[in-house]
C-alpha cells in the first residue's frame, strides 16, 4: 500500500511533497490581510456611513507593501530571542507576525468605525505593516527551503492559497457581514490566521545566515558592521554579476504586456455591456480556476524542463492572450468566448507567474534572501503600477480610428470595418502584445545573470 501511494506522489512530481503542499496554508495566511485592509474594510466603511474621502485615504494603509525593502535587512539579520532557538530565523519571524495579526484584526472587529476612525486607521497601518513583513519572510523561507526545480512549484502552491484567502477575505467576509455582523466577520477572519503555526511547527527548521558575534565590538562599530552586511552587502553583491541591469530591464518589462491589458480588461467588459453579475461569474471564478491550473502547469514545467524554456512559453502565451481580448471586442457580448478568453489568458498569466516568481528566487543570495528579494519584487510591481498607469489614456487619448485608416490605405485589408466594432478597444489590446516584446528579447540576456 505505501509502494503504491508513494508512486501516485510521484505522478504529482514536486506537488506529492509537504514542503510544498504546506505553502498553500501559508500563502492563505499572506493573502487574508489584503482584502481586510482594502476592499472588505472599505465596504465595512461605507456600511458605517464613513464619506468617500475618508475611504479613499485608508488605501494609504497599503503603503508598507512597496517600503518593505527599507526593512527586510532587520529581517535577514536579526534574531528574535528565544524563539529563535525553537523555530529558527525564519519560522520565528513568520510566527510572530502571524500572532500579531491575530490579535490586530481580533481587535478591529470590536473597533466602531464611525466613533474610532482615526484609531482604526492606525490598528489598519499597522496590520500592513506586520503582513508585509510577513511576506519578507515567508519568501525568504520559502527560497531557502526548496530546490531550484521546486522553486515554481512552491510558488504555485503560495499563490494558490493567496487566491484561496483573497476570496475567503472578500466574499467570505461579506456573507459573514450580511448574516451576522461585521464584527463577527473581522473575529472570523482572524483565527484564521492560526492556520500559519499549526502548519509551520511541522515544517524544517532552516538557518543558513550565520550571525556573527559582536560581545566584544564597541556599540558604534556594531551599527556600522551591521549597516555594511545588512543593508550595502545585498545591493553591492548583486550589482557585482554580470548583465545584472538587463536583469532588472527584464524583471520590469516581463510582465508589461499581461499588466496593461489586466489593468483594462474590466472596464472594457463593462464598457462593451456585460454585466457585473457576468464579469464575476466569468472573471472572477473561472479566470480563479484557470489561473491555478496555469500554476500548477508551470510548476510542472519548471521542475521537469528549464526555467528559461518555461519563462519563455509563459511570456509568449502572456503575449498572445491579449489578442484574445481584441477578439472579444469583435464579437461583443458573448459569455462563451468570454470564458475562452478569460480561461487562456489566466491560465496563461498563471505559467508567466510561476516561472517567473521562480526566476527571481534563483536570483537571490542565500545570506541576503529577504533583502535581496524585497529589492527585486519592487522591481517586479513597477509593470503593474507605474508602467500600466497610462492604459486608461492609451484607451482614450490615442485617435485610433484615424490609425486605423491610415493603415487601410496602406494595405489591402478593409480595417475600416473595425471602426465599427470597438475600434479603440481592438487596438489597444493588439498594442499590448508589442508591449510584451521587450521583456521577451530580455530574457536571454537576462538569464546569463
Amino acid at each position: 500500500m505505501h509502494n503504491i501511494s508513494q508512486k501516485i506522489l510521484q505522478k504529482f512530481g514536486p506537488y506529492g511533497k509537504f514542503k510544498i503542499l504546506a505553502f498553500i496554508p501559508l500563502g492563505f495566511c499572506a493573502g487574508l490581510p489584503l482584502p481586510l485592509i482594502g476592499a472588505t474594510m472599505s465596504a465595512r466603511l461605507m456600511d458605517s456611513g464613513i464619506n468617500f474621502t475618508s475611504i479613499g485615504l485608508f488605501a494609504l494603509a497599503g503603503t508598507p507593501y512597496a517600503l518593505k525593502f527599507i526593512w527586510s535587512p532587520f529581517v535577514d539579520t536579526l534574531n528574535i530571542p528565544f524563539l529563535f532557538d525553537l523555530f529558527g530565523k525564519r519560522r520565528s519571524w513568520i510566527l510572530v507576525t502571524q500572532v500579531i495579526l491575530f490579535v490586530i484584526f481580533l481587535i478591529i472587529s470590536r473597533v466602531d468605525p464611525k466613533s474610532s476612525l482615526y484609531f482604526l486607521s492606525i490598528l489598519v497601518f499597522v496590520a500592513a505593516f506586520v503582513s508585509a513583513t510577513q511576506d519578507i519572510a515567508l519568501d525568504a523561507y520559502r527560497i531557502e527551503l526548496h530546490t531550484e526545480k521546486e522553486l515554481a512549484a512552491g510558488i504555485a502552491s503560495y499563490v494558490l492559497g493567496y487566491r484561496i484567502a483573497l476570496i475567503v477575505a472578500g466574499a467570505g467576509a461579506l456573507y459573514l457581514a450580511q448574516y451576522y455582523s461585521w464584527e463577527f466577520a473581522f473575529a472570523g477572519m482572524s483565527f484564521l490566521f492560526l492556520l500559519g503555526p499549526i502548519v509551520l511547527i511541522l515544517l524544517p527548521k532552516i538557518d543558513k545566515i550565520t550571525t556573527k558575534d559582536y560581545s566584544d565590538y564597541p556599540f558604534s562599530k556594531i551599527i556600522l558592521d551591521w549597516f555594511k552586511t545588512a543593508v550595502l552587502e545585498p545591493f553591492t553583491e548583486f550589482m557585482k554579476r554580470s548583465y545584472w541591469v538587463w536583469a532588472l530591464l527584464f524583471i520590469a518589462l516581463y510582465k508589461l504586456g499581461d499588466a496593461l491589458a489586466g489593468n483594462m480588461t474590466t472596464p472594457f467588459l463593462l464598457d462593451i455591456g456585460f454585466s457585473k453579475i457576468q464579469i464575476a461569474n466569468i472573471v472572477k471564478v473561472i479566470g480563479l480556476v484557470a489561473t491555478l491550473l496555469g500554476l500548477f502547469a508551470g510548476g510542472l514545467l519548471v521542475s521537469r524542463y528549464s526555467l528559461f524554456l518555461t519563462l519563455l512559453i509563459g511570456g509568449v502565451l502572456q503575449m498572445f492572450s491579449n489578442l484574445f481580448f481584441a477578439f472579444q471586442a469583435i464579437m461583443g457580448v458573448n459569455t462563451n468566448i468570454l470564458m475562452i478568453t478569460i480561461s487562456i489568458e489566466n491560465i496563461a498569466g498563471g505559467i508567466g507567474t510561476a516561472a517567473f516568481l521562480a526566476y527571481l528566487s534563483k536570483l537571490v543570495d542565500h545570506r541576503y534572501t529577504a533583502t535581496q528579494f524585497a529589492l527585486l519584487t519592487s522591481f517586479m510591481a513597477l509593470s503593474r503600477t507605474q508602467l500600466s498607469a497610462p492604459a486608461g489614456w492609451m484607451v482614450e487619448g490615442i485617435n485610433w480610428e484615424s490609425f486605423l485608416l491610415f493603415l487601410s490605405t496602406l494595405t489591402p485589408l478593409h480595417l475600416e470595418i473595425l471602426l465599427e466594432n470597438n475600434s479603440k478597444w481592438i487596438c489597444f489590446f493588439v498594442a499590448t502584445t508589442v508591449f510584451a516584446l521587450p521583456g521577451l528579447l530580455l530574457l536571454r540576456r537576462a538569464n546569463k545573470i
